[in-house]
């Protein structure tokens, strides 16, 4: 007898418009959601001095580049899924490009550049990434 396992959660379809219009598995954006673990309304401090923000805890650096270009204000990113699913698609889909087309090098630079950090995330991306 197989073990019974749980359905797979219910994922928003904004979560996969966001992956498919970036050419990215849907499966990659949730390991980074299940990773990052915020959620709508969170604002997380870093160390650096920095601010996370929302679901995907998009970095103040990139809250101010993603308001600067398009208008999403840290607000929207903080308290809307579906934008901050969004732009964590574009931020990935824009790491991958730079770090000419290394899937896991533009996963990992979400996090981080240090190779350290960039490989324990790269390792828990993937390790949530399998639950789905």
């Amino acid at each position: 007898m197989q073990p019974v396992t749980a359905p797979p959660p219910d994922v928003p379809p904004c979560l996969i418009q966001a992956a498919a219009d970036y050419a990215l598995p849907a499966r990659a954006i949730l390991g980074i959601l299940h990773t990052e673990g915020g959620r709508s309304g969170t604002i997380s401090r870093n160390t650096n001095g920095t601010r996370d923000h929302g679901p995907f805890q998009i970095n103040t650096v990139w809250a101010r580049k993603l308001e600067a270009a398009f208008g999403i204000s840290p607000f929207t990113l903080t308290h809307d899924f579906c934008w901050s699913a969004r732009a964590a698609a574009y931020i990935v889909r824009y790491e991958i490009n730079l770090a000419n087309g290394n899937f896991w090098d533009g996963v990992g630079h979400y996090h981080s550049r240090t190779a350290k950090h960039k490989a324990q995330y790269i390792r828990k991306v993937y390790l949530n990434s399998l639950k789905f």
